[in-house]
């Protein structure tokens, strides 16, 4: 049974990523259309993927014991960092022709999705250790 907090920022991840794609379906038609490359969706899903999964973990870990959220937190973000390097990579490898707009539209995906995730795991501890108290 998922509890109602990953329900919420499941709910919340979902919106977010439909607006975050809205947006760049709209940039990449219009204004940004010579640079769109088909390994975008894959690039979004794969960030997308990673943040719903790392800050499920995140959640789990709070609710295990809120004194090793940061070890945890530092751990989980590590592991997040170097997939994310592994996939660049891979993606570069795979076009090496292109490897700027490779580069750009991932690193704005990963700003948004940090801020997001940042967001969301604030909302989460504040309300966590609210309750505990």
């Amino acid at each position: 049974m998922i509890s109602t907090e990953k329900r919420i920022f499941l709910r919340h991840t979902h919106w977010f990523c439909l607006v975050l794609a809205g947006i760049s379906l709209l940039l990449f038609t219009t204004v940004l259309k010579k640079y769109y490359l088909n390994i975008f969706p894959i690039q979004f899903a794969v960030i997308a993927l990673i943040t719903v999964f790392s800050h499920i973990r995140l959640m789990n870990a709070v609710r295990l014991n809120v004194l090793k959220f940061n070890t945890a937190y530092l751990a989980i973000m590590s592991i997040k960092l170097f997939m994310y390097f592994v996939f660049i990579l891979i993606c570069l490898l795979l076009n090496r022709s292109n490897a700027i707009d490779v580069v750009v539209p991932f690193l704005v995906l990963y700003i948004f999705y940090t801020i997001f995730e940042v967001v969301e795991i604030s909302t989460f501890l504040k309300k966590n250790t609210n309750s505990s108290n």
